[in-house]
């Protein structure tokens, strides 16, 4: 059961991702909708991060508004409805998985089958982030 906000949106402190002192940059993405399979996948994916210098930290949908990044599930109808009636998404990185709701130069799109763990490179790559560098470790960090 996806359970989304409703009410009148708080402003969130900021939208940018946030780097560490020590080089981790963190982002919060809030993912609505998808099957409770996908939901494993994605939370697998997200707690392999916490050890990279590229984090990403799902956010509640209680606090939707601190995502910086919105990962949406274009086939569930809930999720497309509350989208339509978020009008500050147009101004957040959003990624539609199987979803017709794409502008030209707007959200990212994705089809199914997604690869669940290259999720780090498809964040990057849709906040415009150089992922050339960032993929790559030094190998005293391993």
């Amino acid at each position: 059961m996806i359970v989304l906000p409703i009410g009148p949106e708080p402003r969130a402190a900021t939208s940018a991702p946030r780097r560490s002192d020590t080089g981790t940059t963190t982002v919060r993405l809030l993912a609505l909708g998808f099957s409770p399979a996908e939901r494993k996948l994605i939370q697998g994916v997200v707690t392999l991060t916490h050890r990279r210098h590229f984090r990403i930290d799902l956010v509640e949908a209680e606090t939707w508004t601190t995502a910086e990044v919105f990962l949406l599930d274009g086939a569930d109808a809930k999720v497309v409805a509350w989208a339509a009636d978020q009008p500050t998404l147009r101004d957040k990185t959003v990624i539609w998985v199987d979803g017709a709701h794409a502008a030209a130069g707007g959200p990212t799109q994705l089809k199914r089958p997604i690869q669940w763990p290259i999720l780090p490179a498809l964040l990057q790559r849709a906040l415009g982030m150089d992922i050339s560098d960032s993929a790559r470790q030094p190998l005293s960090d391993h």
